[in-house]
């Protein structure tokens, strides 16, 4: 499921969303585990409580979360795309996966990169091809990638 499920396009929308989605994951999960609480009476109610928050309570927070299935599906693709993502070894296509990971703008990669702005997206393609693809019996190049059909 997951090779027809995972086109070029919605590799590219991971790519694209992905500091985003982080964020969003990493702000729900703080939030959530600031409301759970966990009662303590007896002597426990008087004892000094520490800065952190229990394992309890991050298991807690961290199952409610994966229970949404928003949450799960946006998850989901976040670790497909981890999980491949050392199939780009090229330094140049590493660095503005990187970037965009990171949160930048297209327009600010070209200016980093010293490219043009359709170059970037295009490199952004070529990686969501070989994150889709690789590994590939029949590699045009030392890169085992092959332009695939959009």
């Amino acid at each position: 499921m997951a090779d027809n499920y995972y086109t070029v396009k919605k590799i590219m929308d991971i790519i694209k969303y992905y500091h985003i989605n982080m964020n969003n994951i990493n702000t729900l999960a703080t939030e959530e585990m600031k409301s759970i609480g966990v009662s303590q009476y007896g002597i426990e109610s008087s004892l000094p409580k520490g800065n952190g928050f229990s394992s309890v309570v991050e298991n807690e927070a961290m199952r409610q979360i994966e229970n949404t299935k928003f949450f799960a599906d946006m998850i989901t693709d976040m670790k497909y795309l981890q999980d491949r993502w050392h199939r780009i070894t090229d330094e140049k296509e590493a660095s503005i996966l990187k970037l965009r990971l990171d949160g930048y703008r297209i327009t600010d990669i070209a200016e980093i990169m010293g490219m043009e702005r359709t170059g970037v997206y295009r490199t952004l393609e070529r990686i969501a091809c070989r994150i889709k693809s690789y590994p590939q019996g029949s590699a045009t190049d030392s890169t085992n990638y092959v332009q695939e059909n959009k």
